[in-house]
C-alpha cells in the first residue's frame, strides 16, 4: 500500500535573520523539489554546520529525494547528540517509513503517541505504520485521532483512503464483501468518485460474481476521453466473465479506436492489451497474431506484452510458447503475480505438475492467500487425492437380452507421476427369448506411470469369472497403453488390449477371448478444427479376426457451452461370419453427422448429450438410416462428492455385439475422501 507521510517540521528557528535566509529551502522541501533542496541546505550547513534545522531539512530532503537508508543514519546521528529531541524523533522514526522497515518503526511511533497523545505528526506516522503492517483496525483508530485534531488535513484524509482500501481488501478475502464495501463508500465522503476506490469496489463485485454492478461502475467512467477508454476496457472484462466475448470484442475495439489518438503510452498499451485478449477469447487468432507481431515491435520485453503472448499459446494449446513467455517475465521479475501463476497454469497444461505446484505455492508466498492461487493449488490437490467411482446401469437391446451391472474402483496416486487403480465389477445378463443366463465377476488393477510430461504408461492386469448355464470358468484380462503428446495439440495412443464378449449370456458361453491391437489419435488441426481416429485389428479365440476403422472430424462451434459438431465414419470387416452368434459382417460401414453440448447449469449442475444421426451399409443389404442419442447429468454435492445419471440409445448394429437396437440407463458417483494428496509433494 502507498505509504503517505506528510512533512512534519515545526521548525523551532529563532527569529532571526537567519531563518529567513532559510526560507527558500523550507519552500523548496514542502514543494516536492528534493533534489534543490539538498543544495540549498549544503550550502547553508556550510555557513552554519551546528545548524539543527538545517541538517534535519538536509536529511528529509536526502530520504525523500532518493537515498531514504542515508537520511536515516544522519537521523540517527542527530538523535545521539539530541536524544529527547521530538522532532528529530519523528524524523527518525519516518526514516524507517522511507526505508519500509515497518516493523522497526511501529515501537517508536507507539512510544511517541503514548508520550505526545496530541502529536499529530506522531498520531499520523502511526497510522501509516499500522497501515503497512495490515493493522487495518488499529490503523483507523489513530488516523482518526490525528483528523481529530487537523479535520482538514489533507494527508491525513488521504491516509484515511488508503487505510480503508487496505482493510477493505483485507475483508473482502475473509469473506466480508458487504462490510469492506461499507468502508469504501465512505471514502467517497471526502473524495466523490474517488478512482481508487471505484476500482476496489468493482474488484469485490467481480469477485463475487456482481458482474451488473460492476459493469454500472465502469459506465459512469465518462466524464474524459480517458475515463471512456478505461470504462470500455473493464466493461470488455464484465462482458468476457459474463460469457459475452463478443461483446467483450465490440468494448475492446470502442477503447482501441477511442486510445488511438492519445499520447498516454499506459492507456494505448492498456487498450491493446483489452483488444488483444478480446481477439484471442473470440477464438480470431491470425488476428489476435498480428496484434502482437505489433506489441511486440512497439513495446519489446514489456512484461503485459508478454504476457499476452503466453496467453496466445495457453489458448493455442502452444504450452511451450506460454512457459517460454512467462520464464521471461519472471526473469525480469522473479515476484510478478502474472509470472508466477500464470507458469504454474501452463505447466499443469504441459503435464508438468509437479512445476505446478511449485510455482502455484510461490505465488502464494508473494501473494497470501490469493484465491486464484489457491484455487489452482487445491484443483492440484484433487487431482492427484484418492478417488472412489460406484457405478450401476441396466441395459437391453431388441434381441431381449437384458443386463445388470455394477461396479466400483478406487484410484489412488502414489506422487504426480505414480497412481494404482483397483475395480471389481458384477454382471448379470439373461435372455427372455432363450432363458440363458450369465454371471461374471470382475476383479483388476491398473498401473499409470508417467515417464516424462506427455508421455505415459499404463497397464492393466485382471480376472473375469463367468458363471453360464453349462459352464463356469476363470479367465484373465489386460491391457498395456503407451500414450504420447508427441508434438501440439496431438494425443496419440498405442496398444494392445485383452477381453471377453461378454455383453449377452451366449457370448459368455462360448468364452470367445478379444486380442485387441490398437492405435488411437486425436489431433487438434487447428484450435477449432479436430480429428480423431480409432484403428483395431482384433484376433478372436474361435480364430476369428475383426478389422475396425472409426474416424471423426469435429468443429468447435463455441466455447461457453462448448458446442461441436462433425462427422463420423466406421468401417468394420470380419473374416469370418457367425451372424447366428455375434454381429460379424464381412463388410460393415456407416456415416454420420453429430452435435455435442457440454453445458454448465450454475455452480454444481452440468449436462453432456450427443446426437446424431446417419446411415449404414451392412454387406450387400439395403440402406438402413442410423440415429444414437446420449444424455449424462452431474451434480456436484461439494468439490468431493458428485452424483451423477445417464441414458443413451442406439441402433448402430456395430455399437453391440448383438442386434440393431441397445439402450441403456445408468447411475454413477464419485467420492473424493481426502482433499489431499496421499503423498508429501515435493515440487521441483
Amino acid at each position: 500500500m502507498r505509504t503517505l507521510i506528510l512533512c512534519f517540521l515545526s521548525f523551532s528557528l529563532y527569529v532571526s535573520i537567519q531563518a529567513q535566509e532559510m526560507q527558500e529551502g523550507f519552500t523548496l522541501l514542502e514543494s516536492g523539489k528534493n533534489q534543490e533542496a539538498q543544495v540549498f541546505f549544503v550550502k547553508v550547513l556550510e555557513e552554519f554546520p551546528q545548524n539543527k534545522t538545517a541538517q534535519l531539512c538536509y536529511a528529509r530532503a536526502l530520504g525523500l529525494g532518493g537515498d531514504p537508508g542515508e537520511a536515516l543514519g544522519l537521523f540517527k546521528n542527530m538523535l545521539a547528540e539530541y536524544p529527547k529531541d521530538l522532532e528529530i524523533t519523528l524524523n527518525y522514526a519516518e526514516a524507517f517509513l522511507w526505508n519500509n522497515r515497518f516493523e522497526e518503526a511501529a515501537p517508536i511511533y507507539k512510544n511517541l503517541v503514548s508520550e505526545y497523545p496530541e502529536n499529530f505528526g506522531a498520531l499520523l506516522g502511526y497510522a501509516n505504520t499500522l497501515s503497512n503492517l495490515k493493522k487495518y483496525p488499529k490503523a483507523l483508530t489513530y488516523i482518526s485521532k490525528a483528523l481529530a485534531i487537523d479535520p482538514e488535513n489533507l494527508s491525513a484524509k488521504t491516509s484515511q483512503k488508503y487505510i480503508r482500501l487496505g482493510y477493505a481488501a483485507q475483508l473482502s478475502k475473509a469473506g466480508e464483501a458487504i462490510l469492506a464495501q461499507t468502508y469504501l463508500d465512505s471514502n467517497f465522503i471526502d473524495f466523490p468518485k474517488d478512482r481508487d476506490t471505484q476500482l476496489n469496489k468493482i474488484s469485490i463485485y467481480l469477485e463475487a460474481k456482481n458482474y451488473e454492478q460492476a459493469a454500472s461502475i465502469y459506465q459512469n467512467f465518462n466524464q474524459t476521453k480517458e475515463e471512456q477508454i478505461e470504462g470500455a476496457i473493464g466493461l470488455a472484462l464484465v462482458s468476457h466473465l459474463q460469457e459475452n466475448d463478443k461483446g467483450a470484442l465490440t468494448y475492446a475495439i470502442e477503447a482501441k479506436e477511442k486510445s488511438a489518438s492519445l499520447k498516454d503510452s499506459t492507456l494505448v498499451l492498456a487498450a491493446s492489451e483489452r483488444y488483444t485478449q478480446a481477439l484471442i477469447w473470440n477464438a480470431k487468432y491470425t488476428e489476435a497474431k498480428r496484434e502482437l507481431e505489433q506489441l511486440d515491435s512497439t513495446y519489446k520485453s514489456n512484461s503485459k506484452v508478454l504476457a499476452l503472448n503466453a496467453m496466445f499459446g495457453m489458448y493455442t494449446g502452444d504450452f511451450k510458447k506460454a512457459i517460454t513467455a512467462y520464464q521471461t517475465i519472471l526473469a525480469q521479475d522473479s515476484t510478478s503475480f502474472d509470472g508466477n501463476l500464470g507458469i504454474a497454469n501452463a505447466y499443469r497444461a504441459a503435464d508438468n505438475p509437479q512445476k505446478a505446484y511449485h510455482y502455484a505455492q510461490q505465488t502464494l508466498n508473494y501473494y497470501e492467500d490469493q484465491k486464484d492461487a489457491q484455487g489452482l493449488v487445491e484443483a492440484l490437490d484433487l487431482e492427484y487425492a484418492p478417488t472412489i467411482d460406484a457405478m450401476a446401469c441396466t441395459t437391453k437391446d431388441n434381441g431381449e437380452n437384458i443386463a445388470y451391472s455394477y461396479g466400483v474402483a478406487t484410484t489412488i496416486p502414489l506422487s504426480t507421476a505414480l497412481k494404482v487403480s483397483a475395480n471389481y465389477g458384477y454382471r448379470i445378463t439373461r435372455n427372455a427369448l432363450s432363458g440363458q443366463e450369465a454371471q461374471s465377476y470382475q476383479l483388476g488393477s491398473q498401473v499409470h506411470y508417467r515417464l516424462t510430461p506427455g508421455y505415459a504408461l499404463e497397464a492393466q492386469a485382471g480376472l473375469i469369472k463367468a458363471i453360464t448355464t453349462d459352464k463356469e470358468y476363470t479367465d484373465v484380462q489386460g491391457a498395456l497403453t503407451f500414450k504420447t503428446k508427441p508434438v501440439k495439440r496431438l494425443h496419440l495412443d498405442l496398444g494392445y488390449r485383452r477381453a471377453l464378449q461378454n455383453f449377452n449370456a451366449a457370448l459368455l458361453e462360448e468364452k470367445i477371448a478379444l486380442n485387441d491391437y490398437f492405435i488411437n489419435y486425436n489431433w487438434g488441426i487447428t484450435t477449432r478444427l479436430g480429428w480423431y481416429t480409432s484403428m483395431i485389428y482384433t484376433a478372436q479365440s474361435d480364430a476369428n479376426n475383426r478389422k475396425l476403422l472409426f474416424t471423426s472430424l469435429y468443429y468447435s462451434l463455441t466455447r461457453k457451452p462448448a458446442l461441436k459438431m462433425g462427422f463420423n465414419y466406421q468401417y468394420l470387416s470380419y473374416k469370418n461370419q457367425v451372424s447366428e452368434l455375434y454381429f460379424s459382417p464381412k463388410r460393415y460401414q456407416a456415416a454420420e453427422v453429430f452435435a455435442d453440448l457440454m453445458l454448465k447449469v450454475g455452480d454444481h449442475f452440468s449436462i453432456h448429450s450427443v446426437a446424431a444421426g446417419g446411415l449404414q451399409y451392412v454387406e450387400d443389404q439395403e440402406t438402413t438410416s442410423i440415429f444414437r442419442a446420449e444424455l449424462n447429468a452431474m451434480y456436484s454435492v461439494s468439490k468431493q462428492f458428485q452424483l451423477g445419471c445417464y441414458g443413451k440409445y442406439s441402433n448402430i448394429a456395430s455399437a453391440v455385439a448383438s442386434g440393431f437396437e441397445f439402450g441403456e440407463l445408468g447411475f454413477k458417483l464419485r467420492w473424493i475422501p481426502s482433499a489431499k494428496p496421499l503423498f508429501k509433494q515435493t515440487a521441483k
